[in-house]
């Protein structure tokens, strides 16, 4: 299995080296240390950022193909999004296709972040290979999804794209995996399962109150439940943590809720 630091242990080996920065400085004027120990900081983030091959990768290919669409002729753009009726021409390549698109930077940036932070967890427990099964199993999941929910009940053909339902996959498997995982998402630590939490009931509720925002909560809700069924393709020893996660997180969110009605009702 890849090692792959978690977020806090590598916040706090940075800070640590970056505390020490002094004292290095001091021996290497004096020739006790290499001049390369003064470097160690930027080692340490670059080799952070990489550690997780197939996470790296992807956003990588992301943020590639987003400069590259920049060539491409409306067109050929349009080819390569997905339209609701493309299942039903069996133009299937947009299931693929359009997950490498972004409608700008800030769609691209925010989906590159969360696939940095929740790809880096799954890919922990699970590899390469089963990472990148969840994260194109999520991809086409939740396209297809989303394309009968738009097609056949809401009678639309607005396109989509974005990586937004593979990213939806892999917060799935990450809360699964490793709920208690902390992340710096939000700017300061929370158990990994609450963000996933807060992702979902974002879209839930974009679906029952649904306003122009231009995000496809169908989409990410296909990405989220996606799992369920890749699972089932990613081992037995696999299915049953992910199973175990599963009853962690339902019995966390029945406490929560219990802790909320007894705060708010002013029992206490």
């Amino acid at each position: 299995m890849a090692k792959i630091e978690s977020e806090s242990q590598f916040i706090w080996t940075l800070i640590g080296h970056i505390l020490l920065t002094p004292v290095t400085l001091f021996l290497v004027l004096f020739n006790k240390k290499d001049v390369e120990e003064l470097l160690k900081p930027f080692s340490l983030f670059f080799s952070f950022v990489i550690a997780a091959k197939f996470t790296f990768s992807i956003i990588l290919i992301n943020v590639v193909m987003f400069i590259w669409s920049f060539s491409l002729s409306r067109e050929v753009l349009s080819g390569l999004i997905l339209y609701p009726s493309d299942l039903f021409f069996f133009r299937f390549h947009s299931l693929i296709t359009a997950g490498f698109l972004h409608a700008n930077a800030i769609h691209l940036a925010g989906n590159c972040v969360g696939i940095f932070i929740f790809g880096r967890i799954v890919e922990k427990h699970l590899g390469i290979l089963k990472t990148a099964m969840i994260y194109f199993g999520a991809l086409i999941v939740s396209g297809v999804f989303s394309s009968l929910i738009h097609f056949v009940f809401l009678g639309d053909h607005v396109g989509g794209l974005g990586a937004s339902g593979a990213l939806m996959g892999l917060i799935a498997a990450a809360i699964l995996l490793d709920p208690f995982h902390l992340t710096y998402e939000l700017l300061f630590p929370l158990p990994v399962m609450f963000v996933g939490w807060l992702t979902l009931y974002a879209d839930i509720a974009g679906v029952l109150n649904p306003i122009e925002d231009g995000i496809g909560h169908f989409a990410h809700i296909g990405g989220f439940i996606s799992v369920a069924l890749v699972m089932y393709f990613i081992g037995v020893e696999t299915r049953t943590k992910m199973k175990k996660g599963l009853l962690i997180n339902i019995a966390s969110l029945v406490a929560a809720s219990v802790l909320y009605v007894v705060f708010t009702s002013g029992v206490l």
